[in-house]
Parts: C-alpha cells; structure tokens; sequence
C-alpha cells in the first residue's frame, strides 16, 4: 500500500486524518483520548491527555473487556483492531460504557463498504493477519443488533495523495455531538445505523 516516506502513513491514516482536520482538532484541546492502537490517524498532542493501549504489550487492556470505569474518556479510538476479537458486541458495548456523555468513538476496521457480506470464522484466522472477521456492508446489521439505540455514523472520504475511497464510522453519546459531527463534515458522513439524533 502506498505508504508516506516521511511519517509512514497509509492511505487510510491520511483519508481519516481529513477528517479530524476537518472536524477541527483544536477541539480536542481539553479531551482525555484514549487509543487502542499505535495508528498513526490522530496525534496525541491534540488532546488534554492521550492513553496508547496495544493489547498483549505491558498495560495493554482486552476491548472485550476494559478496565477503566464508566465516562472515562471524551473519545475513544479504536482503529483496525474490533475485526481481530472473538466478541465483538462485547467489545462495542464497553468502548461505548468508557465514552463521557458527550464524547464520541471513532471506530475503523477493513473497508465494509467493499464486501458485501460479513465472512466471520468464529477464530482469528492466521492468513487473515489473525482477524476473526471482514466486515461487510451488512454491518449495518450488527449495529442494529448490538447498540440500536445508537446512532452509527459513516464517514466515507478520499486519500488526498492516491484518490483511494475508505470509510470509517463515528459514534456520538449525545444528540448535541451528533449535530456537531454532522455540521462540520457535511455530506461526507451520514446515518448508517440507530435513531437519527
């Protein structure tokens, strides 16, 4: 994949990296943040303060199961990480119990939005780079199932350096976040899944 010489980014970093400049990251400057992956689309310093965990690394936490209470962070990032764990309703539902009220996840897998039908092998399968699963656009399912009171939204944007098109989902906890997210990125994003807030 193309990949930056510089910063080492790949076209999704850069495409969702977009979409964070477009959301206005001095927004972020009293934030607590906290990451589930070392992924180079956001940049600790916009945040008050930014937690990296890598599962299986000193101090890295199960998604499926995070010890951090209830409204821990104002965002939590978890970036091609949900498609390598067994449960992954388990993993929604406790990404979401550590969002303050008015936060938001940011949640990014392998494009859905080019397969069809989800393929889950019920194990993390070794040729598949230890994925569980590769979303399909039927995920839109799994939302409604999981966290239907949610709203669920899709962000679809486009490399500024290869033209490749990747999507990325945002949950807002709030009605007030959801307008928020919606005004600033327009018709770039849209309802996927849950109640329109």
């Amino acid at each position: 994949m193309p990949r930056c010489a510089g910063c080492q980014s790949l076209e999704r970093h850069r495409i969702f990296r977009v979409m964070f400049d477009t959301l206005g990251t001095d927004g972020f400057a009293d934030w607590k943040a906290i990451q589930f992956s070392p992924d180079a689309t956001v940049d600790p310093s916009w945040f008050a303060s930014h937690e990296l965990s890598v599962y299986g690394e000193p101090g890295g936490l199960d998604i499926q199961a995070i010890d951090k209470p209830d409204a821990a962070y104002d965002i939590a990032i978890c970036s091609h990480v949900i498609e390598h764990v067994g449960d992954d309703r388990k993993a929604l539902h406790e990404l979401l119990r550590i969002v303050k009220p008015e936060g938001m996840l940011y949640l990014a897998f392998p494009d859905p939005f080019r397969e069809e039908v989800t393929r889950d092998w019920g194990f993390p399968k070794p040729e598949k780079h230890g994925h569980w699963r590769v979303y399909g656009s039927d995920v839109v399912k799994r939302f409604a199932a999981y966290i239907p009171d949610q709203p669920v939204l899709a962000y679809r944007g486009e490399d500024p350096v290869t033209g490749e098109w990747e999507g990325a989902f945002l949950l807002p906890r709030s009605a007030a976040r959801y307008r928020w997210i919606v005004e600033r990125l327009g018709s770039s994003v849209s309802l996927f899944s849950g109640p329109k807030a």
